[in-house]
């Protein structure tokens, strides 16, 4: 998948985390970021945390790959 936005990032984090059928509040709790944040996220708002968003990517399997 290419991603060229934060809304496409946050449309892939939302659609893992419905197929591992997890709530929003366990994937939060997982990843140690606020469910306010991981909403942010999914609803791609543009000042999202790098950090905490490669956690929230890293936890759903998610690996985010940079070509030059």
């Amino acid at each position: 998948m290419q991603i060229s936005s934060i809304k496409d990032i946050g449309k892939l984090v939302k659609e893992t985390r419905k197929k591992q059928k997890l709530t929003q509040v366990q994937l939060a709790q997982l990843s140690n970021v606020g469910t306010r944040f991981l909403s942010d996220l999914e609803n791609g708002k543009p000042t999202c945390e790098v950090e905490k968003t490669l956690k929230v990517l890293s936890n759903l399997g998610i690996r985010l790959m940079v070509q030059e």
